[in-house]
């Protein structure tokens, strides 16, 4: 029997090497990996912060096709990941006579953030084409002394051409917990499903394609008052915007969303609260061009 689905395995451990640039140590990572997973060149910025583009070689995925990623940062390491292009996610409802409801193309993460360490997961937008089935889960085990970034932008049809979800559907489940001997401690659960039903309703999409999600957990004592302060500055990005933005203060961290019809503009408004965070944490500015968004070339 011809196998026709993708079965792709991408295993990442960064670790500190204990070298220097300047006085800056410098993460470096092993891999292993399967297609359709390629690693792009890595570099570091002035921290040592490893950044790595990851690309999907197949071009998009379909029903059937499974990719497991895995993450580990061992202590003191600091790590950007993102993707080289959008993925895509094609049609699988009523393409097949043998199984006309179709088959959900599926991506578990599973990242494991140790002592001292802080990762920023900011791919680039998932496109969910019409009567695309997707689903993804993440599961993030973070210790008490370390910090986590993390951004989804998810585009329902290619709205340019007059195309929505139709009868796709988007499922995602993100679950962030500290490492703890003793007893779990949960820091976020959040579990989402867009479908065409989403999209129309007046109190849902209300038609509008572009939904993202940005989630920051940072270390377990840092000061509530300079998150509240942070909140505050983040506001104001949001009253330069036309889109419909919220934001909510976590126990440890925030979680903003985004719900509009450009997915450059949801990326603009992310790339600025990236750049707030990594004020607040006393880390260097991100730069916009060459990694987060790859494909802009604006300044910001």
């Amino acid at each position: 029997m011809i196998k026709t689905s993708w079965e792709g395995n991408c295993s990442l451990n960064f670790f500190n090497n204990k070298s220097s640039l300047g006085n800056v140590d410098k993460t470096i990572f092993k891999s292993e990996l399967t297609s359709p997973y390629k690693l792009l060149k890595s570099t570091h910025d002035l921290e040592g912060r490893c950044i790595l583009p990851i690309l999907h070689t197949a071009g998009g995925l379909v029903g059937g096709d499974l990719l497991k990623f895995e993450a580990n940062l061992e202590k003191n390491s600091k790590v950007l990941l993102t993707t080289s292009s959008a993925q895509k996610v094609y049609g699988s409802v009523g393409r097949s006579k043998i199984n006309p409801a179709g088959t959900f193309s599926k991506q578990n993460n599973l990242i494991t953030i140790l002592d001292h360490s802080h990762l920023e997961y900011l791919p680039q937008e998932t496109i969910i084409f019409a009567n695309g089935l997707y689903e993804q889960k993440f599961k993030v085990f973070i210790s008490e002394t370390s910090s986590f970034l993390y951004t989804d932008l998810i585009r329902l049809g290619r709205s340019s051409s007059g195309e929505s979800i139709e009868n796709g559907l988007f499922r995602s489940k993100l679950e962030i917990m500290r490492n703890n001997d003793l007893y779990d401690d949960w820091e976020y659960v959040d579990q989402i499903e867009l479908s065409k039903t989403s999209y129309v309703a007046k109190s849902g999409m209300d038609y509008m394609p572009v939904f993202g999600t940005l989630i920051w957990i940072c270390k377990k004592d840092f000061s509530k008052s300079i998150i509240n302060n942070l909140v505050v500055n983040i506001k104001k990005i949001f009253n330069e915007s036309d889109n419909n933005l919220s934001i909510g203060i976590l126990e440890n961290g925030i979680s903003v969303r985004f719900l509009g019809s450009s997915s450059q503009d949801a990326r603009k408004c992310f790339f600025c609260i990236w750049k707030q965070i990594r004020s607040v944490c006393g880390f260097c500015e991100p730069k916009y061009q060459g990694v987060w968004p790859l494909q802009d070339s604006m300044n910001y």
